[in-house]
């Protein structure tokens, strides 16, 4: 897949929001070495996250990393890729060099959808808690 161009800023607001991503998702990891982590998986959600910080300037990634970065079984990861494909927030190419492996990266309008939801996070008014009283 072509990088789609760069508006003035864009690339370095993407990847400050590329790193609030990947902290959603260590965050949502975190949880689960403290309850059950069955019981807060959302596999659509991590997928969309992993594909926006890691395909910062068009960049592609594979089905296989998707699956890992889902943190379910395979099968349920495979499942939820082609919901999202299905949706229209995540398309899928042939690797060039290897026909056998699927390309996977944030459409136009998943890319924007959380895009969005990420800058309305850091538009958030977040209460930090005063370390000294503790």
């Amino acid at each position: 897949m072509a990088a789609s161009p760069m508006v003035e800023g864009q690339g370095e607001r993407d990847a400050t929001l590329a790193q609030l991503a990947r902290s959603i998702a260590s965050a949502r990891r975190k949880l689960g070495t403290h309850l059950e982590a069955s019981l807060f998986a959302n596999p659509g959600l991590d997928i969309m996250l992993f594909l926006f910080a890691e395909g910062l300037n068009g960049a592609t990634v594979t089905t296989n990393a998707c699956c890992a970065a889902a943190g379910v079984p395979r099968t349920t990861a495979l499942r939820w890729i082609k919901l999202l494909q299905d949706r229209g927030l995540v398309n899928g190419s042939d690797d060039i060099s290897d026909r056998r492996v699927t390309m996977l990266a944030l459409s136009a309008h998943g890319r924007s959808t959380i895009r969005t939801w990420l800058d309305e996070i850091v538009a958030l008014p977040l209460a930090r808690p005063d370390m000294q009283d503790r």
